[in-house]
């Protein structure tokens, strides 16, 4: 950003160069020393502080303006090199010396160099010169260092009661849970957002201190604030995982229904709650609108599911959609649900059987589709591969279902002599 920005001050300077023809050495002077600026923003944008501040030193040598000089201390502070910072500096003192910044200049000098009593001298001596926000902030700082966290405050407070900055509150935060006053920082933040509304920096701090306390209310009560002023993702998502965490499902659902935040969860979330209705007629909605046909596969289960008479009319409607939407590079968990539909309702059994198998390419381990294949094996009469299946899945699943499966498979291999009574 800085590079077009030199440049387009270049273009307007080369401009009316090209225009003052009596001034050309004039024009060329002014042309070298923006080629230097964009040279040195240029270094500054990449990281090469080192560069860039010997750039800017070069400037201030050429043109003899301050804030080239300035720029090149602030650069250098940003380096390990505080010989050459403190050349800067002391020429600073030397030529400006009405100007404080160069003493807070030092002052960051002396932190860098772990000079701390150099630190807190100049800084005491500064404040009596001028007892403004930036120079309360920099003897705070000093005595952050330091460690003295009352005297710290102290300072950080009479800077905040100048400007109501938000940084300042923050920073006056970190120091108070510092020093375990956790429900004095609390206060404060919770104050200023009361009034200037929930932004970042004081309602993160806010998250924070109650994430600490593990208080998961408050944290909702935030991150709500800060969903209803920026309406983000991220925070629609904290929102949600709490209400989760807490077990308030149907809390989430309300959320989720009002911010439309991710219909796919929505859809889980009514299919969980047996919701089906709704489950089903948002599934259609995102299938309309994208035309995905995990959704129509979607829309079969839930059909299915919601059915409470299991109907020929229902069946063909749910394999019709199955038919329309799955593919042998189908999640496999809708593989495996059409495989053992197709199973169970003795539609097509070796059909079903097949797109089982597929799942199970993808994954071996599930037990669930290891009894969806065993059942198929038993639809068969298969019952010795079927045994051999469901004596391993009996050892991870208990569940009515596949105790039933267990028994009935188990009963004709038996009544086969296919296993030893």
């Amino acid at each position: 950003m800085y590079r077009y920005f030199v440049i387009t001050i270049l273009s307007i300077f080369c401009a009316y160069g090209a225009v003052n023809e009596a001034n050309v050495s004039e024009s060329n002077a002014s042309t070298n020393e923006n080629l230097l600026i964009l040279q040195a923003l240029d270094a500054q944008q990449y990281g090469k502080f080192a560069n860039a501040a010997l750039l800017f030193e070069k400037l201030y040598e050429k043109s003899g303006q301050e804030e080239y000089l300035k720029n090149s201390i602030r650069l250098f502070l940003m380096t390990d090199n505080m010989s050459m910072t403190n050349d800067l500096v002391q020429k600073g003192l030397k030529n400006y010396p009405q100007d404080f910044e160069y003493e807070r200049f030092n002052i960051a000098k002396l932190l860098k160099e772990n000079n701390i009593t150099a630190a807190q001298e100049a800084a005491i001596v500064l404040l009596k010169k001028e007892r403004n926000e930036q120079n309360l902030k920099l003897i705070g700082t000093v005595f952050l260092y330091m460690q003295d966290y009352n005297a710290s405050l102290g300072y950080f407070d009479e800077a905040y009661a100048i400007s109501k900055n938000e940084q300042l509150l923050v920073q006056i935060a970190d120091i108070e849970l510092r020093l375990g006053k956790i429900d004095e920082a609390i206060l404060r933040l919770e104050t200023y957002t009361r009034m200037n509304g929930c932004s970042i920096g004081s309602c993160y701090k806010l998250i924070e201190i109650y994430s600490m306390k593990k208080n998961t209310n408050k944290m909702l009560d935030i991150y709500k604030r800060l969903y209803e002023k920026f309406k983000e993702d991220e925070y629609a998502q904290k929102i949600f995982e709490i209400f989760m965490f807490q077990n308030r499902r149907s809390e989430a659902i309300s959320f989720l229904e009002k911010s439309r935040y991710k219909p796919d969860i929505l859809i889980e979330l009514y299919t969980v709650e047996k919701q089906y209705d709704k489950a089903v007629n948002l599934a259609k909605k995102s299938y309309e609108k994208t035309g995905n046909l995990e959704y129509l596969s979607k829309i079969a289960i839930l059909e299915y599911e919601g059915a409470d008479n299991k109907t020929d009319t229902l069946l063909n409607s749910v394999t019709d959609k199955f038919e329309n939407s799955i593919s042998s590079k189908s999640d496999a968990l809708y593989l495996n649900y059409y495989g053992y539909l197709l199973i169970n309702h003795d539609i097509d059994v070796q059909k079903g059987i097949d797109f089982v198998k597929i799942a199970l390419q993808n994954q071996p381990d599930s037990p669930y589709y290891q009894d969806s294949l065993a059942w198929g094996f038993y639809k068969q009469k298969n019952c010795k591969d079927a045994y051999n299946i469901m004596q391993k899945v009996v050892e991870v699943l208990k569940d009515k279902e596949v105790l039933e499966h267990y028994n009935l498979i188990k009963e004709c291999a038996v009544e086969g002599e296919e296993v030893k009574k």
